[in-house]
């Protein structure tokens, strides 16, 4: 399967950067959303990418100018579908918002595109009901910053034919992604299976009141040796994310801990400080204090 054209559903933190990446393979890539605001929001990402190619993969000017060259955003579906080989569903982790979108979505698809998602928690089979074409759908899940952490992982239902497993399996290639295969299905995958119990851990020891997120950072950087802890990684996930995976927890499990965490997030979502994507978060950017190296000293 060779993809000529490449429509992403919501350009928020992940969709803006999938596509920018699409578009940086060469690919004629459309973001769609739902408003010119929300259009703006993401063309805002957009304009952050070049330099960020150019400083972390050595992307030259030519190439950032052909990625931007070949990406354009809408708000209207029809314009956007018509004609895609592949649709990457990139909208809030909630199944209702998930439903109307596929729903929009469905008088403007073929039987024979591609529809993903790249839900970081829900399953396939949990959404496979709305799809509009069952048989051509599944799941690839992309990493934060998708250029340099370049992993899609793919994951289908269980009556998901190998076509359309194979066909996902050379696009996450075309696109220079390292395709990982989960042969069962699993919420979180297998990069937030491992990715977040470890920032539930965190969240669970800030909301109750055990340490700060500077101090859990802290020490967590200190001891695994690595460049940003948990709360770090919030603010590249953005708190309005972790908001909507928290409550998610809760409606799961009843634990009232994930209830007093989605509290607490959005508190800060409240305040627009929703992380990197608004400049503030538990850190503010563009140069978050744990870069600084005076933050590890004693």
């Amino acid at each position: 399967m060779i993809v000529k054209k490449v429509v992403i559903l919501g350009g928020g933190v992940l969709g803006s950067q999938i596509a920018y990446q699409s578009a940086f393979s060469g690919i004629t890539t459309v973001i769609y959303d739902i408003s010119d605001e929300a259009v703006q929001q993401a063309q805002q990402k957009i304009d952050s990418y070049p330099q960020q190619y150019k400083q972390d993969i050595g992307a030259t000017d030519e190439q950032v100018q052909a990625a931007n060259a070949n990406l354009s955003l809408t708000t209207d579906m029809k314009a956007a579908a018509t004609d895609a080989d592949v649709i990457i569903e990139a909208v809030p982790e909630r199944l209702d918002i998930k439903e109307s979108t596929y729903k929009s979505l469905a008088p403007y698809i073929t039987d024979q595109t591609l529809l993903l998602t790249n839900s970081s928690t829900l399953i396939p089979s949990q959404l496979i009901d709305f799809a509009p074409n069952k048989k051509r759908f599944m799941a690839m899940h992309f990493a934060n910053l998708i250029w340099t952490h370049n992993v899609a992982e793919l994951m289908w239902a269980k009556d998901t034919p190998q076509a359309t497993i194979d066909d996902a399996e050379a696009f996450a290639k075309q696109i220079h992604m390292i395709p990982i295969l989960i042969h069962k299905e699993i919420s979180g995958y297998i990069m937030n299976s491992i990715f977040l119990p470890m920032i539930n851990a965190a969240l669970k020891l800030w909301a109750n009141g055990y340490s700060d997120p500077l101090s859990i950072d802290k020490n967590w950087m200190v001891s695994m040796g690595v460049d940003r802890g948990p709360f770090g990684f919030l603010d590249i996930m953005g708190l309005n994310t972790a908001v909507n995976i928290e409550m998610g927890f809760y409606q799961n499990t009843h634990d009232e801990d994930y209830k007093k965490i989605a509290d607490k997030l959005t508190e800060y979502v409240q305040d627009n400080k929703l992380g990197v994507a608004s400049g503030e978060g538990f850190y503010h950017y563009p140069n978050p204090a744990y870069q600084d190296p005076a933050f590890l000293k004693a």
